[in-house]
């Protein structure tokens, strides 16, 4: 009997480990192992070769094996987290082109300069995530977020990849990628996450009223969470 697993194309991946994992009645203490898979001469089942007890070195070396380690980069002061399946940074504020989507309620604006609020990214599990934030200056963990003004946003942040082009990496490089990727796509409509802006109009006529100015709002902004939480919920959320 032969094991594999056929994921398309000409490319065939063969079972050859197995990771046990063990913990005791309380849940409170976990132990993991691993076998080599020994194969049947007589095309029978595989079994499994005497376990070693995984350390964090083998576990490291296993995840680096599957893709999921962290390249080891220098870290510039714009970058606040980062994890093997999140990179956060923020960015002061700044004027802006803005694209919206023909025929929309905005289009009579689209490609002018705006001004824009100081920036929280977050690029968790592969989805862009943006929350605006009151100051223009490095947050720490206990600083206020604020819902970001967009459209193609919901009430968690995560960005409508829409028209947007998705840089294939998360790394320190790639975030002018990811930034330009947002700012440059078409913004299509209203994400449906509630109330965004204190402005009377919505978002629309947020923006509508910016088209041209020197400086965004801040009393425009509506309040949600701290960093420090927000960070971790979006660690611990995957789609």
């Amino acid at each position: 009997m032969r094991f594999s697993i056929d994921v398309g194309g000409e490319l065939e991946l063969k079972l050859f480990q197995a990771a046990l994992l063990y913990r005791n009645s309380r849940g409170n203490r976990n132990m993991a192992t691993l076998h080599s898979v020994v194969q049947s001469e007589t095309g029978g089942a595989p079994s499994l070769g005497p376990g070693q007890l995984l350390s964090m070195a083998g576990l490291r070396e296993l995840t680096n094996r599957l893709g999921t380690g962290c390249p080891v980069e220098v870290l510039p002061q714009e970058v606040l987290a980062r994890t093997p399946d999140m990179l956060a940074w923020w960015t002061p504020a700044a004027s802006r082109t803005m694209f919206f989507r023909v025929k929309s309620e905005l289009a009579d604006v689209s490609g002018k300069f705006f001004p824009h609020p100081a920036l929280l990214f977050a690029v968790s599990h592969g989805v862009l995530h943006v929350r605006a934030l009151a100051a223009s200056c490095r947050p720490n963990n206990s600083t206020m977020l604020a819902a970001a003004p967009y459209w193609n946003i919901d009430d968690n942040g995560a960005v409508c990849a829409g028209t947007m082009r998705v840089p294939k990496s998360l790394t320190v490089a790639s975030i002018a990628a990811w930034q330009q990727a947002f700012f440059q796509s078409e913004f299509t409509h209203p994400g449906g996450a509630g109330r965004l802006t204190k402005r009377r109009g919505g978002t629309a006529a947020l923006w509508k009223g910016l088209a041209g100015k020197a400086l965004f709002p801040q009393s425009m902004l509506v309040e949600m969470e701290p960093l420090e939480e927000y960070l971790k919920r979006l660690e611990g959320t995957r789609r």
